[in-house]
C-alpha cells in the first residue's frame, strides 16, 4: 500500500471553531486511514459521524472528535495515498484556502513509500440510493468499471444557480480540476451560521462567499463550474469513512454531507466495514 515517504504538518484557523488548527500526517504501516492520539489509534471507518448537513464531523473510539476534516481526506482518496496516520491538535482541521489543494500539494511534494502491504481494491455490485426531504436531495451509486462522479447543485435564485459536473476520479484529474474548488457559501446564511457557532474563521481568504449580486469583494472563481466541482471534494473525503472508495459511479443531486453519510452507511453494511 501507499504511504508518504515523510510526515507532513499543516496549520492554518478552523474554520467554524475560528481557533487555531494544525494536523500530522505520518507514513502508516498500516491500512488507510487512521486517526491516533494519545489513547490509541481509530480507523475513520470505526467513526460515528454526525448527521450534518453543513459539515463532516465524527467520533472514534479513541476518545477524539473530528471536524471538517473532509477535504483532506478527499485529498488522501484523490491523490492515491492508500495508508496514513493523522494526528490533530483540537478537533478540527485547518481550513487552509478553502480546498483540497494545499493537502494535495502537501501530499504530492513529499511522495510515496510501500509499507508492504497489500492493496484492497473494491467495487460496487449493485446500485445504492439515499436520499432526504422525500427525494429533493439525492445520492446515487451504480457499479462501473471507473471511479467516477457526476454532481448537480441547484442554488436557483442565487448567483450561484444551477451547475452540474462530472469527471473520472483519477489522481492527475483530482490534483488539475477537483481539488482547486473551493468551499462555498451566501451572505444569507450568515446569521444561521453564526447563530449556530459555525464559520467563526470563515472570511474571503477560506471560501467563495457569494450576494445577491455575485462574489464579493473582488474574489473570482478558478473555474466556471466551481462550486458543484466542490460538492465532488466534499463527497469523496466523506466516502473515505466507508474504507478505501469503491469503484463505482457515484451521481449527486441537490445532496450533501447528511445525504453523504447515509450513503456511507449503505457502503459499509455492503463491504462489511
Amino acid at each position: 500500500m501507499k504511504t508518504l515517504k515523510n510526515e507532513i504538518r499543516l496549520s492554518g484557523v478552523g474554520l467554524h471553531s475560528g481557533s487555531a488548527a494544525a494536523v500530522t500526517l505520518v507514513p502508516s504501516e498500516g491500512e488507510w486511514i487512521n486517526f491516533v492520539n494519545q489513547k490509541g489509534t481509530s480507523s475513520v471507518t470505526q467513526a460515528v459521524i454526525e448527521e450534518d448537513s453543513r459539515l463532516t464531523g465524527f467520533s472514534l473510539p479513541n476518545g477524539m472528535t473530528v471536524r471538517t476534516a473532509e477535504h483532506l481526506l478527499a485529498a488522501v482518496a484523490g491523490m492515491g495515498l492508500e495508508a496514513v496516520d493523522i494526528h490533530l491538535e483540537g478537533q478540527e482541521v485547518p481550513i487552509m484556502d478553502g480546498s483540497a489543494l494545499p493537502f494535495a500539494q502537501a501530499i504530492r511534494a513529499t511522495g510515496f513509500r510501500d509499507n508492504g502491504k497489500k492493496s484492497r481494491p473494491r467495487f460496487l455490485a449493485t446500485p445504492l440510493i439515499a436520499e432526504e426531504n422525500n427525494g429533493a436531495r439525492l445520492m446515487f451509486a451504480y457499479p462501473s468499471e471507473k471511479l467516477r462522479v457526476t454532481y448537480i447543485i441547484d442554488y436557483s435564485g442565487t448567483p450561484v444557480g444551477l451547475q452540474k459536473f462530472s469527471c473520472d476520479i483519477t489522481e492527475e484529474n483530482f490534483y488539475n480540476i477537483i481539488a482547486g474548488a473551493r468551499t462555498f457559501g451566501l451572505t444569507s446564511e450568515l446569521g444561521y451560521l453564526r447563530q449556530h457557532g459555525l464559520a467563526k474563521g470563515g472570511s474571503k481568504e477560506n471560501a467563495l462567499i457569494f450576494d445577491e449580486n455575485g462574489l464579493v469583494e473582488g474574489q473570482q472563481l478558478r473555474h466556471p463550474q466551481e462550486c458543484s466541482i466542490h460538492k465532488i471534494t466534499d463527497l469523496l473525503g466523506d466516502l473515505t469513512l466507508s474504507g478505501p472508495v469503491p469503484t463505482a459511479h457515484y451521481v449527486g443531486l441537490a445532496s450533501g454531507h447528511s445525504v453523504h453519510a447515509k450513503l456511507v452507511r449503505s457502503l459499509r453494511a455492503v463491504f462489511a466495514c
